[in-house]
């Protein structure tokens, strides 16, 4: 009875070794795939390095203090020295073809790889990198993607001559573009002769980690990012993005991440998941999903996901790049290209929005103006420049008669391409908006101010400019209450935008023969000059004149998070004897800044001075004051179509009286 039992148990045993042995797939080894950038080597195998090792499976963790993901596993992976040598043992592993010397050629790293059959039952490949010295094995680290290990052994990119697409609208097409491959030799031990290898990596990123700080998500991988255009819902509630040509770590698929955020009411989710063999879709969950932006490292391996007020706001480098060269050209083949080289690597990121594109370099400290304005001279592409804080400068490139191609930047961040094609001419036409002199002022400036009518009817103006109901041509004024004036002494953190209205093929409201943009963005001038003497940061929504949407206005200053949001109007009407001074608000944050402004501005000496009346402070629904996040208020500083105040405005010294009295009303705002 006693013999059954182990004859039995025995019996037991052995069926299920069997049994788990058949289930337990070998794990088979091709080849290796050496990267160019001489940082990693891809160990190629067939079968799920998860499903055929069982308990000795890879277990990836991330590490608080590397861009990469370490293993638990009973694997070994070890280094030894004299000579030097990093060797990987690969259990339940069959090499196919025999064992085989991989020969490096202008590796700093490694001088040869060596890779055999090292046991049989136990099934264990051995692969061992010999290296050109000690110090070089503490960067090795080994990881996997499931179906195959990596062995990444540098950080940094040595070959700098690489540029690839980063950006595009649908996604690169080109199979064939992998990151790039170093060149190398391939000797088996059977066999004396030697094989030239120029392998190819299977995608040109592999996603490898993902973490959160603050106020965002760091996904972190080895490659090079390529972004395709976002899409997004009506809503602004889903959008969806694809790394184009990325594979990633498994343990990622299907997760779902919160994006951080310090503020409350900024609250968004991204799930991962595989688009397929080759795309990684990226999905967003929140609301006004359009302020987000995603923001590449220079050595283009990590993308940061973040709310664009966080961004606008953070330092990602206190070594800011400077700009070397611009270079903008028009090919044979219509497409226009424009090209930036900087001093040193930068971070980077790209969005559309209003039919404009926007390259945002966010560790850009000066953007040479000189330079840039040279560029322009030679070129009919429309591109602005804008600095958007100490450290950040914004590229602005309309599309009215331009689709946007494809974007490039070098393997070493120094230099980033935007390539555009000339649209149709029949599409052209039909972005471009035709101003003529016998437009009605009045038309133009409903286009310009109006959203919609509000709920709280302060005026009775059809056109948005205030039409006084008593025949006097007074209007019921806001009381001044009476308080010491003195000088206006404000830190220095200060920031304000000031818009001057209209501009390019918006000429705003005309009035014999002079146009309104004209008027405006002499007095913001002067405004600007004189709130930089009292160490006021000031941004201008425009410089020059330029064509700006409502839309572009408003976003310029919620992405600068300013103290306050300056516009600044030339008013008109029907009537042709209406005339006097008028400032505009309309959010409850806003009516203590236009009060302040408006005493200055309207103050009783100015009235005097100037022959003009006082109309007083109005709440009125204008879509920039409406929708910028920061206080803000519209000024009128007279009417154009008055043929009396207009021979006043148009002048320089009733200009630089307006600009004193608005920046004095700004000032002293700024030090309450």
């Amino acid at each position: 009875m006693f013999l059954l039992r182990i004859t039995l148990a025995i019996i037991f045993c052995l069926t299920f070794f069997v049994q788990n042995a058949f289930c337990a797939e070998t794990y088979k080894i091709k080849d290796l795939v050496i990267d160019s950038s001489d940082r990693m080597v891809l160990i190629r195998g067939i079968g799920n390095i998860n499903n055929s090792i069982q308990q000795n499976s890879y277990v990836p963790i991330p590490t608080q203090n590397e861009n990469t993901i370490n293993l638990i596993t009973k694997t070994t992976a070890f280094k030894m020295t004299s000579p030097s040598r990093y060797v990987v043992d690969i259990p339940n592993a069959i090499l196919i073809n025999p064992s085989r010397i991989y020969k490096l050629q202008n590796s700093s790293s490694i001088q040869t790889i060596q890779m055999s059959q090292f046991s049989v039952n136990p099934n264990i490949v051995r692969v061992v990198f010999n290296t050109t010295d000690e110090n070089t094995l503490v960067n090795f680290k080994t990881y996997t993607n499931g179906s195959d290990i990596i062995v990444k052994y540098k950080n940094q990119i040595i070959d700098n001559s690489i540029q690839y697409k980063f950006y595009t609208p649908s996604g690169d097409m080109d199979k064939t573009n992998y990151l790039q491959n170093t060149s190398s030799t391939l000797s088996y031990n059977t066999n004396e002769e030697v094989i030239n290898l120029i392998p190819k990596f299977q995608t040109k990123y592999y996603l490898s980690q993902i973490s959160q700080n603050s106020d965002g998500l760091i996904l972190r991988g080895l490659g090079s990012i390529s972004l395709q255009r976002a899409s997004y819902n009506p809503e602004n509630t889903k959008a969806t993005i694809v790394l184009d040509n990325a594979s990633m770590n498994s343990k990622l698929e299907n997760k779902t991440y919160q994006i951080p955020s310090s503020q409350k009411d900024i609250q968004a989710l991204l799930t991962i998941n595989k688009l397929n063999a080759r795309k990684i879709r990226l999905t967003l969950q929140g609301d006004t999903l359009r302020d987000y932006r995603f923001v590449i490292s220079p050595d283009g391996q990590s993308l940061f996901i973040s709310h664009r007020g966080y961004i606008i706001n953070t330092i990602f480098s206190s070594d800011t790049a400077n700009v070397n060269s611009y270079k903008s050209v028009k090919t044979s083949t219509n497409y226009r290209v424009f090209e930036v080289n900087f001093s040193k690597s930068v971070t980077y990121d790209v969005f559309e929005l209003n039919n404009n594109f926007y390259l945002d370099v966010n560790n850009l400290g000066d953007y040479n103006e000189l330079l840039f304005n040279q560029m322009l001279a030679t070129t009919d592409l429309k591109i602005q420049a804008l600095k958007i804080s100490s450290d950040k400068t914004r590229f602005i490139i309309p599309m009215d008669t331009i689709n946007f191609s494809y974007a490039n930047v070098e393997s070493n961040a120094k230099s980033i391409k935007l390539c555009f094609k000339e649209k149709p001419q029949e599409q052209q036409n039909e972005n471009v908006i035709e101003i003529t002199p016998q437009t009605p002022p009045e038309e133009i400036k409903v286009a310009d101010k109006k959203e919609e009518k509000p709920k709280e009817k302060i005026s009775e103006n059809i056109n948005v400019i205030y039409i006084p109901k008593s025949e006097d041509n007074k209007n019921e004024k806001i009381e001044k209450p009476k308080r010491k004036k003195e000088d206006a002494k404000i830190s220095s953190m200060k920031k304000v935008v000031i818009d001057p209205g209209h501009g390019g093929i918006d000429s705003g409201a005309i009035g014999g023969g002079y146009y309104e943009k004209t008027i405006n963005i002499e007095v913001a001038k002067l405004v600007k000059e004189k709130l930089e003497k009292k160490d006021v940061h000031v941004y201008m929504t425009r410089k020059k004149d330029t064509t700006l949407s409502l839309e572009e206005r408003v976003n310029y200053s919620n992405e600068l998070s300013p103290d306050i949001y300056v516009s600044i109007h030339t008013n008109s009407t029907v009537k042709e004897d209406s005339y006097g001074l008028e400032t505009h608000y309309f959010k409850d944050d806003s009516y203590r800044l236009a009060q302040v402004i408006h005493e200055n501005f309207a103050s009783n000496k100015n009235l005097r001075k100037w022959e003009t009346i006082d109309r007083g402070v109005i709440k009125s629904r204008f879509y920039v004051i409406n929708h910028t996040e920061a206080p803000s208020v519209l000024i009128e500083i007279g009417f154009i179509s008055n043929l009396e105040e207009r021979a006043k405005l148009i002048k320089e010294d009733r200009q630089e009286e307006i600009a004193t009295a608005i920046a004095k009303g700004i000032l002293e705002y700024l030090k309450k």
